[in-house]
C-alpha cells in the first residue's frame, strides 16, 4: 500500500474586530467607569468620614475626662502655648495621641506643622456681641461652662470641624467655630466635609455625622423668631446650649 499523503493544513479564518465594534467596547468601558468611579470615591470618603468620627469620639472622651478633673467644667477655646494652652493641648494629655486631631479628609497644606482639624463651638464676638460674661456668646456657648448649665447635653454641640491651613498644633487663635462663619461653610469646610455633612461632638460625649441644616433648627424653648433688635445669627439650634 502506498503511504497516505498528509493533508495540507486548513487555513484558519480569523475575523478581526471592526472599528465600530472597538468603539462600542470603548464606549461601554467609559460608561462603566463614569458610573463606578464616583461610587469608589464616595466609598473612600465614607471610610475617611468613619475615621474622622472615631477621632471626634476620642476627643470627646478626653474632654469628658478633663471636665471630671476640673469640677465638671468644660475646657476653654483659645490659648497660646506654652503659657496659655489652647483647648486641644489641654485635652490631648487625656488622649495621648496627637494624630487624632487631624481629620483624614483635611488636605490643607500647613507647611509640615501638625494639623488640627477640630474646633470648639464658640461664636467670635462681633457687631452687637460683647465680651462681658453675660454677653450672648458666653450665655449660649458650652465652652468653659459647667455641665450643670447645659440642660440638653445630647443635643448641644461642643466640637465641629474647622479645617484650614493655619489651624495647627501650636496655634491658639483658630480654635473656635460657628455655623454661620465663612470658613465653616466654604467648599472643603466643616459643614460639608464628609459627603455633604460633618462630624460633631456633643456635650454628653457622643459623636455623630449630621447635615448642617439639622444642627440649626430651633430646639426646646428656642424660638424661630429673633427678638426685636437682635443682630446675631438666628436660630442657633444645637449651637446654643439654652434649649
Amino acid at each position: 500500500m502506498f503511504p497516505r499523503r498528509a493533508e495540507a493544513p486548513r487555513a484558519t479564518n480569523r475575523r478581526a474586530f471592526t472599528l465600530i465594534e472597538l468603539l462600542v467596547v470603548i464606549a461601554i468601558i467609559a460608561i462603566l467607569a463614569a458610573i463606578l468611579f464616583p461610587v469608589f470615591a464616595q466609598a473612600r470618603e465614607k471610610a475617611r468620614q468613619t475615621s474622622c468620627l472615631s477621632n471626634v469620639k476620642q476627643i470627646m472622651l478626653g474632654e469628658m475626662m478633663y471636665a471630671q478633673d476640673y469640677e465638671e467644667t468644660h475646657s476653654f477655646t483659645w490659648g497660646w502655648a506654652p503659657t496659655w494652652e489652647p483647648w486641644h493641648q489641654q485635652i490631648n494629655p487625656y488622649i495621648k495621641n496627637q494624630n487624632v486631631w487631624a481629620c483624614p479628609s483635611d488636605a490643607w497644606d500647613r507647611g509640615g506643622a501638625p494639623a488640627v482639624s477640630y474646633s470648639q463651638n464658640f461664636r467670635y464676638p462681633e457687631g452687637s456681641w460683647g465680651w462681658a460674661e453675660d454677653s450672648p456668646q458666653y450665655l449660649m456657648s458650652p465652652v468653659a461652662a459647667p455641665e450643670s448649665s447645659i440642660p440638653a447635653p445630647a443635643t448641644t454641640i461642643l466640637v465641629a470641624e474647622r479645617p484650614n491651613w493655619y489651624h495647627q498644633w501650636a496655634q491658639g487663635w483658630a480654635t473656635e467655630v460657628f455655623h454661620d462663619t465663612g470658613e465653616f461653610n466654604m467648599k472643603g469646610g466643616g459643614a460639608t466635609q464628609h459627603n455633604g455633612g460633618g462630624n460633631y461632638g456633643f456635650c454628653d460625649g457622643h459623636a455623630k455625622w449630621l447635615k448642617k441644616d439639622q444642627t440649626t433648627k430651633p430646639l426646646g424653648s428656642q424660638s424661630a423668631t429673633p427678638p426685636a433688635g437682635y443682630t446675631g445669627p438666628w436660630p442657633n439650634g444645637m449651637w446654643d446650649k439654652r434649649q
